[in-house]
Protein backbone atom coordinates (compact mmCIF):
# COMPACT_ATOMS: atom_id res chain seq x y z
CA UNK A 1 0.00 0.00 0.00
CA UNK A 2 2.68 2.27 0.74
CA UNK A 3 4.57 1.35 -2.01
CA UNK A 4 1.32 2.67 -4.44
CA UNK A 5 1.01 5.48 -2.48
CA UNK A 6 4.77 6.68 -3.12
CA UNK A 7 4.29 6.26 -7.24
CA UNK A 8 0.47 8.40 -6.76
CA UNK A 9 2.10 11.54 -5.16
CA UNK A 10 5.17 11.00 -7.94
CA UNK A 11 3.14 10.91 -10.89
CA UNK A 12 0.75 14.00 -9.39
CA UNK A 13 4.30 15.74 -8.49
CA UNK A 14 5.15 15.42 -12.36
CA UNK A 15 1.43 16.85 -13.64
CA UNK A 16 1.58 19.31 -11.43
CA UNK A 17 5.64 20.75 -12.50
CA UNK A 18 4.28 19.98 -16.18
CA UNK A 19 1.12 22.11 -15.71
CA UNK A 20 3.05 24.86 -14.86
CA UNK A 21 5.81 24.62 -17.34
CA UNK A 22 3.38 24.69 -20.22
CA UNK A 23 1.30 27.23 -18.23
CA UNK A 24 4.49 29.17 -18.33
CA UNK A 25 5.21 28.57 -21.76
CA UNK A 26 2.10 29.69 -22.79
CA UNK A 27 2.26 32.67 -21.29
CA UNK A 28 5.68 34.06 -22.66
CA UNK A 29 4.29 33.10 -26.33
CA UNK A 30 1.29 35.05 -25.97
CA UNK A 31 3.29 38.32 -24.42
CA UNK A 32 5.50 38.15 -27.54
CA UNK A 33 2.82 37.57 -30.21
CA UNK A 34 1.31 40.98 -28.79
CA UNK A 35 4.35 42.67 -30.19
CA UNK A 36 4.22 44.50 -32.91
CA UNK A 37 6.55 42.73 -35.70
CA UNK A 38 9.22 45.36 -36.71
CA UNK A 39 9.81 45.72 -40.23
CA UNK A 40 13.04 45.54 -42.18
CA UNK A 41 13.72 48.14 -44.63
CA UNK A 42 17.06 47.73 -46.58
CA UNK A 43 19.54 50.47 -47.04
CA UNK A 44 19.66 52.86 -49.49
CA UNK A 45 23.00 53.20 -51.37
CA UNK A 46 23.64 55.95 -53.36
CA UNK A 47 25.77 55.47 -56.67
CA UNK A 48 28.13 58.52 -57.39
CA UNK A 49 29.16 58.69 -60.37
CA UNK A 50 32.91 58.42 -61.41
CA UNK A 51 33.66 61.34 -63.28
CA UNK A 52 31.69 64.30 -62.10
CA UNK A 53 31.01 66.84 -64.81
CA UNK A 54 33.28 70.11 -64.42
CA UNK A 55 31.61 73.20 -62.92
CA UNK A 56 30.25 75.61 -65.36
CA UNK A 57 32.86 78.27 -65.76
CA UNK A 58 32.24 82.01 -65.59
CA UNK A 59 32.91 84.80 -68.56
CA UNK A 60 36.23 86.52 -68.04
CA UNK A 61 34.28 89.44 -66.53
CA UNK A 62 32.78 87.76 -63.85
CA UNK A 63 35.70 84.71 -62.73
CA UNK A 64 37.16 87.83 -60.66
CA UNK A 65 35.92 90.24 -58.55
CA UNK A 66 37.50 91.96 -56.10
CA UNK A 67 37.23 92.11 -52.70
CA UNK A 68 35.06 95.52 -52.01
CA UNK A 69 37.58 96.43 -49.43
CA UNK A 70 40.49 96.32 -51.52
CA UNK A 71 41.50 99.80 -52.65
CA UNK A 72 41.04 100.37 -56.57
CA UNK A 73 44.39 100.33 -58.69
CA UNK A 74 45.56 103.51 -59.55
CA UNK A 75 44.88 105.21 -62.64
CA UNK A 76 47.49 104.43 -65.54
CA UNK A 77 49.95 107.75 -65.95
CA UNK A 78 49.45 109.42 -68.70
CA UNK A 79 51.56 108.57 -71.97
CA UNK A 80 51.44 111.63 -73.83
CA UNK A 81 52.61 115.15 -72.76
CA UNK A 82 50.35 117.47 -72.09
CA UNK A 83 49.65 119.58 -75.14
CA UNK A 84 49.17 123.07 -73.21
CA UNK A 85 52.56 122.80 -71.38
CA UNK A 86 53.98 124.86 -73.86
CA UNK A 87 51.97 127.60 -74.37
CA UNK A 88 51.70 127.41 -70.37
CA UNK A 89 55.42 127.87 -70.20
CA UNK A 90 55.46 130.90 -72.56
CA UNK A 91 52.65 132.49 -70.93
CA UNK A 92 54.28 132.26 -67.93
CA UNK A 93 58.15 133.64 -69.71
CA UNK A 94 56.14 136.26 -71.22
CA UNK A 95 54.05 137.15 -68.16
CA UNK A 96 56.42 138.14 -65.90
CA UNK A 97 57.83 140.03 -68.85
CA UNK A 98 54.92 142.00 -69.38
CA UNK A 99 54.89 142.64 -65.68
CA UNK A 100 58.27 143.94 -66.18
CA UNK A 101 57.53 146.33 -68.82
CA UNK A 102 54.33 147.66 -66.67
CA UNK A 103 56.91 148.24 -63.53
CA UNK A 104 59.25 150.05 -66.23
CA UNK A 105 56.24 152.34 -67.42
CA UNK A 106 55.26 153.16 -64.19
CA UNK A 107 58.80 153.89 -63.40
CA UNK A 108 59.09 156.37 -66.57
CA UNK A 109 55.83 158.08 -65.76
CA UNK A 110 56.78 158.66 -61.62
CA UNK A 111 60.62 159.77 -62.81
CA UNK A 112 58.77 162.58 -65.44
CA UNK A 113 56.40 163.62 -62.91
CA UNK A 114 58.80 164.23 -60.45
CA UNK A 115 60.76 166.77 -62.64
CA UNK A 116 57.89 168.31 -63.34
CA UNK A 117 57.26 168.79 -59.63
CA UNK A 118 60.79 170.06 -59.05
CA UNK A 119 61.08 172.59 -61.89
CA UNK A 120 57.59 173.96 -60.35
CA UNK A 121 59.20 173.92 -56.87
CA UNK A 122 57.38 171.81 -55.12
CA UNK A 123 60.34 169.41 -53.53
CA UNK A 124 57.96 167.49 -51.17
CA UNK A 125 55.69 165.90 -54.66
CA UNK A 126 58.96 165.70 -56.65
CA UNK A 127 60.96 163.64 -53.52
CA UNK A 128 57.94 161.03 -53.28
CA UNK A 129 57.13 160.64 -57.13
CA UNK A 130 61.29 159.72 -57.26
CA UNK A 131 61.01 157.27 -54.58
CA UNK A 132 58.10 155.91 -55.86
CA UNK A 133 60.00 155.86 -59.39
CA UNK A 134 62.54 153.71 -57.55
CA UNK A 135 60.54 151.25 -56.43
CA UNK A 136 58.92 150.74 -59.91
CA UNK A 137 62.70 150.17 -60.73
CA UNK A 138 63.65 147.47 -58.29
CA UNK A 139 60.67 145.37 -59.14
CA UNK A 140 60.98 145.80 -62.52
CA UNK A 141 64.72 144.32 -62.69
CA UNK A 142 63.49 141.71 -59.98
CA UNK A 143 60.78 140.75 -62.96
CA UNK A 144 63.13 140.38 -65.41
CA UNK A 145 65.49 138.67 -63.17
CA UNK A 146 63.24 136.11 -63.10
CA UNK A 147 62.07 136.20 -66.45
CA UNK A 148 65.94 135.36 -67.50
CA UNK A 149 67.05 133.24 -64.94
CA UNK A 150 63.38 130.53 -65.98
CA UNK A 151 64.52 130.59 -69.46
CA UNK A 152 67.79 130.22 -69.26
CA UNK A 153 66.90 126.93 -67.25
CA UNK A 154 64.50 126.02 -69.76
CA UNK A 155 66.14 126.02 -72.38
CA UNK A 156 69.57 124.55 -71.33
CA UNK A 157 67.92 121.81 -69.50
CA UNK A 158 69.99 118.60 -70.93
CA UNK A 159 72.63 120.76 -72.88
CA UNK A 160 76.23 119.76 -72.97
CA UNK A 161 78.72 121.58 -70.20
CA UNK A 162 80.61 123.27 -73.36
CA UNK A 163 77.07 124.37 -74.89
CA UNK A 164 74.44 127.22 -73.50
CA UNK A 165 71.53 128.60 -75.43
CA UNK A 166 70.53 132.41 -75.16
CA UNK A 167 67.28 132.55 -76.49
CA UNK A 168 64.71 134.89 -74.83
CA UNK A 169 67.42 136.68 -73.26
CA UNK A 170 67.99 140.40 -73.30
CA UNK A 171 71.30 141.53 -74.63
CA UNK A 172 73.02 142.92 -70.97
CA UNK A 173 71.15 139.39 -69.52
CA UNK A 174 72.82 137.41 -72.26
CA UNK A 175 76.22 139.24 -71.84
CA UNK A 176 75.93 138.39 -67.65
CA UNK A 177 75.33 134.41 -68.84
CA UNK A 178 78.22 134.33 -71.13
CA UNK A 179 80.58 135.72 -68.88
CA UNK A 180 79.85 133.39 -66.45
CA UNK A 181 79.78 130.37 -69.42
CA UNK A 182 83.30 131.28 -70.19
CA UNK A 183 84.68 131.33 -66.96
CA UNK A 184 83.10 127.27 -66.38
CA UNK A 185 84.44 126.67 -69.76
CA UNK A 186 87.99 127.89 -68.84
CA UNK A 187 87.91 126.03 -65.59
CA UNK A 188 86.96 122.87 -67.18
CA UNK A 189 89.73 123.33 -69.54
CA UNK A 190 87.81 123.47 -72.88
CA UNK A 191 89.27 124.48 -75.92
CA UNK A 192 86.23 125.89 -77.11
CA UNK A 193 82.13 126.59 -76.16
CA UNK A 194 79.17 126.93 -78.46
CA UNK A 195 76.45 129.83 -77.98
CA UNK A 196 73.18 129.44 -79.41
CA UNK A 197 72.75 133.02 -80.00
CA UNK A 198 69.97 132.98 -82.48
CA UNK A 199 69.00 134.48 -86.21
CA UNK A 200 67.30 137.30 -85.14
CA UNK A 201 63.93 135.98 -86.60
CA UNK A 202 62.09 137.04 -83.79
CA UNK A 203 64.20 140.29 -83.30
CA UNK A 204 62.82 144.19 -84.35
CA UNK A 205 64.11 144.36 -87.58
CA UNK A 206 65.31 140.77 -88.19
CA UNK A 207 68.38 141.81 -86.67
CA UNK A 208 69.76 139.37 -84.57
CA UNK A 209 70.95 141.95 -81.63
CA UNK A 210 72.43 139.25 -79.12
CA UNK A 211 74.81 137.72 -81.63
CA UNK A 212 75.94 141.22 -82.32
CA UNK A 213 76.62 142.11 -78.61
CA UNK A 214 78.50 138.50 -77.82
CA UNK A 215 80.69 139.09 -81.22
CA UNK A 216 81.60 142.43 -79.78
CA UNK A 217 82.40 141.16 -76.24
CA UNK A 218 84.29 138.28 -77.65
CA UNK A 219 86.49 141.03 -79.54
CA UNK A 220 86.59 142.86 -76.57
CA UNK A 221 88.35 139.47 -74.62
CA UNK A 222 90.52 138.94 -78.00
CA UNK A 223 88.78 135.64 -78.61
CA UNK A 224 88.18 134.35 -82.02
CA UNK A 225 84.20 133.81 -82.80
CA UNK A 226 83.16 132.35 -85.59
CA UNK A 227 79.50 131.16 -87.23
CA UNK A 228 79.10 127.96 -87.52
CA UNK A 229 78.65 126.36 -90.65
CA UNK A 230 75.85 124.50 -90.41
CA UNK A 231 73.55 127.01 -88.30
CA UNK A 232 74.28 130.43 -88.38
CA UNK A 233 72.71 130.82 -85.10
CA UNK A 234 75.54 129.50 -83.58
CA UNK A 235 78.33 130.93 -82.60
CA UNK A 236 81.93 128.86 -81.95
CA UNK A 237 84.46 130.97 -79.69
CA UNK A 238 87.85 129.09 -79.25
CA UNK A 239 89.36 129.52 -75.80
CA UNK A 240 92.78 130.43 -75.09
Amino acid sequence: MSTFLWKAVKVATFLVLGSALFNAFRNESSEESGKPEEQYTPPVHHHQPLHRPPPPRLPPSQSYRPSPHRPPPPPEPPTHEDDDQADRSDEYYNGLRARANKEGNEMARCFSESHEAYDRKDHAAAKDLANQGKDHKQRMEQLHKEASNWIYLENNRGKQPGEIDLHGLYVKEAIVYTDAALKKARFRGDSEIRLIVGKGSHSEGGIAKVRLAIEELMRKYQLVAELDPSNSGVLIVELN
